[in-house]
């Protein structure tokens, strides 16, 4: 499951603030209870030693009164001295009383082996914040040593989850990213981890784009260089007025028509490849009735092709009440490139199977034929611009490797799906998905 960093965050300092709160209550239990025990039992010792020295002293007085001068001095806000008679009752009293005796110490003053009176001390002991803010003071470095420990806590917790790989993150962004390696990783499952991988397909994606720009480079530079030298060559030819059979001439007008239109072929692709990638270019959509819209496109292939010996089975299963969202000018686009395609690479007569199929979201198209054959791990990359299975085979056939990247960037804006898959029973297919507006 995945854990945000901020759900971590929250529970680590919960964490840290129950371990706080259990080890000073801890400390309490073992220091505090203790040294109150001791302390309680050494002030009922320090009042009975103090009444026991009072009575011995108040012994050798001769009367009542200089008994009563002799303890004035000792009573306070907190000792309250009695004098009682020898039935208990209380003869005088000096100092505060508290409203709960505390302690209580009890002698009594005894001359010549005979008691003349009762004396009783009546104190109080520390009060419980008097009793903590001891602790608080005696125990101070117990309290710092905590703070200081979930201090170092935290930092590091802090350093491991953020700064660390925040920081790893920020050197590799100061290297060139076309010359990273990327390897396959687990990533942290947090905001961390998704940053970290963004960001590994972000240089995926700058290193795809510069193969890419490599590649276009070479294709442009190669494929406006041949018709550009045809062109050449037979303009040079007509213009040195050597050549003066009137065929040959038509032969060379003929070449240099074709040169000048394969080279405006190959623009008008660069031009719709530029297009299509553009996210602002607004289609013009419809709702069109699925079955209706895919026979018409496919009907003229059908019948005799061309100039090609080529074949065309189509079956459609899909419900007539099946509507799509689509620009219908782009979906024919495509399907001429696709079938363009099969032309071109398919094998010599040329048979193309066209499945049409529906579920519930979708309309499935599948075009599939004979004679073209490309490996697995090729497969992959024949949408990528520029991108071509066999560079000598395509430039013979005038491929520029923008044809299945243009299907695809016009699929992209119909949100549906393009693929290219080896069929079981066929050398080649694409399959298209289309969503279902209504039904």
């Amino acid at each position: 499951m995945r854990r945000s960093i901020r759900f971590k965050l929250s529970m680590f300092f919960l964490v840290m603030f129950l371990l706080f709160v259990a080890t000073l209550l801890l400390s309490f239990i073992i220091f505090f209870r203790n040294d109150f025990r001791y302390d309680v039992v050494k002030e009922e010792q320090y009042y009975q030693n103090m009444v026991s020295k009072l009575a011995d002293k108040a012994s050798a007085s001769k009367d009542e009164k200089s008994i009563e001068t002799l303890l004035a001095p000792y009573a306070n806000d907190r000792m309250q001295i009695q004098l009682l008679n020898k039935e208990g009752k209380v003869l005088w009293s000096l100092g505060h009383s508290p409203t709960i005796i505390d302690i209580s110490a009890k002698d009594y003053i005894i001359t010549g082996g005979v008691v003349r009176y009762g004396l009783r001390i009546n104190g109080m002991n520390l009060t419980r914040t008097e009793v903590f803010e001891e602790y608080a003071i005696k125990y101070l470095w117990i309290i710092l040593l905590l703070f200081t420990f979930l201090f170092l806590l935290i930092a590091f917790f802090l350093h491991l989850s953020i700064t660390k790989p925040v920081l790893a993150l920020y050197r590799r962004m100061e290297n060139d990213p076309l010359k990273m390696k990327i390897s396959t990783k687990d990533y942290r499952r947090d905001e961390i981890g998704v940053l970290e991988k963004k960001f590994d397909q972000m240089i995926n994606r700058l290193q795809t784009v510069d193969r890419q720009q490599q590649t276009m480079l070479a294709a442009i530079s190669h494929d406006l260089k041949t018709p550009l030298t045809s062109i050449i060559i037979y303009t040079e030819r007509l213009s040195s007025g050597k050549v003066s059979d009137r065929k040959k001439q038509q032969h060379y007008y003929e070449v240099i028509g074709r040169k000048a239109d394969d080279i405006k072929d190959l623009i008008d692709k660069f031009q719709d490849a530029a297009l299509f990638s553009n996210l602002d270019v607004r289609a013009d959509f419809q709702s069109v009735s699925a079955a209706e819209f895919f026979q018409s496109v496919f009907d003229p292939y059908t019948e005799e092709w061309d100039d090609v010996d080529a074949k065309l089975r189509y079956e459609s299963i899909i419900d007539g009440a099946a509507m799509i969202r689509i620009d219908k000018s782009l979906i024919r686009r495509l399907m001429a490139n696709v079938i363009g395609n099969a032309v071109k690479y398919g094998a010599q007569p040329l048979i193309v199977h066209v499945f049409l199929t529906q579920s519930d979201n979708y309309i499935k198209i599948k075009i599939e034929n004979n004679g073209m054959q490309v490996p697995d791990d090729k497969i992959p990359l024949l949408f990528d611009r520029f991108y071509r299975a066999e560079p000598s085979r395509s430039r013979e056939k005038g491929g520029s490797g923008l044809g299945l990247f243009i299907c695809r960037e016009i699929i992209e804006k119909h949100r549906g799906f393009i693929r290219a898959y080896k069929p079981w029973n066929n050398d080649f297919g694409i399959e298209i998905k289309l969503p279902i507006v209504n039904s």
